[in-house]
Parts: C-alpha cells; structure tokens; sequence
C-alpha cells in the first residue's frame, strides 16, 4: 500500500495524475490499512447492512467495486474505440479525395 501511495505520488509530480486523485488514493489505502488492522469495528456497520461479520461486507464491497470499475473500462474502451473508428473513416475519406485529385491532374 505505501508503495501504491508512492506511485501515485510519482505521478502527481510529472503531472499525470491531480493532486485530487492522489488525495483520493491516500485516503481508500488509509480506509484499507485501517481495516485491516482492525477488522471488528467493521461489524457494527455490517449488521446494520445484515452482514453477520465485517469482513463478509468488506468483500462483498470489495467486488461491488471491482464490478464497477469493469463497466467503466468497459465504457471507456468503447468510447475510444469508436473514436479511432471515427477519426480513421475520417483520414481515409481524405486520402481518398487526395488521390482523386492528384488522378484528375
């Protein structure tokens, strides 16, 4: 995890990533290590959801999360896909009207 704090903090610094993101990172690694090392103040909350232990709402949170971020890949890939689609339709009818007019001459 610190090594996860340190890569983000990295890319904060070349300017890849926002000193947003970064805060944002720091604080579900502190969320994570906390839990970790203290998994029973979860149950609590994990009974109010009707978990009968906190970690089983941990890691049924867990994949929640996962799954979600899938669908936003999932998004995201399509979206750039269908852009380069575009923009390749876009240099072919170019090149295409080039070569038409270089035919003509």
């Amino acid at each position: 995890m610190i090594i996860a704090i340190i890569f983000m903090y990295n890319r904060v610094r070349n300017k890849r990533s926002t000193p947003a993101t970064f805060a944002l990172w720091v604080v579900v690694w502190m969320v994570v290590l906390f839990f970790a090392f203290a998994p029973k103040i979860s149950d609590p909350l994990a009974g109010f959801f009707g978990f009968s232990r906190g970690l089983d709402l941990l890691i049924i949170a867990g994949f929640a999360v996962i799954a979600y971020a899938g669908f936003r890949f999932y998004i995201k890939i399509d979206n750039l896909n269908q852009n380069m689609t575009d923009l390749v339709r876009e240099i072919a009818i170019r090149n295409e009207i080039q070569l038409d007019e270089e035919n003509d001459e």
